[in-house]
């Protein structure tokens, strides 16, 4: 199942970050990166999308591009 969670850094930049793992692991994965877990999106989406299309239609982060917080200030 595809998750997009809205994300935020300290100084309140936001970004979208897509991935297929559970809600859970994805909160963990980026609150340890230095982010804040905003709020799941998931109802925006269709099951057409994919991680990969929204990472090159929308330029949403992915597990593999998300930078730590601290590179985004």
């Amino acid at each position: 199942m595809l998750n997009v969670l809205l994300i935020a850094n300290d100084c309140g930049h936001t970004g979208m970050i897509a991935a297929t793992i559970p809600q859970k692991q994805l909160v963990d994965f980026v609150e340890d990166k230095g982010y804040e877990a905003v709020e799941f999106q998931n109802e925006d989406y269709d099951s057409t999308d994919t991680v990969e299309s929204l990472k090159k239609e929308c330029g949403y982060f992915t597990l593999k591009t998300l930078p730590d917080a601290e590179e985004t200030y």
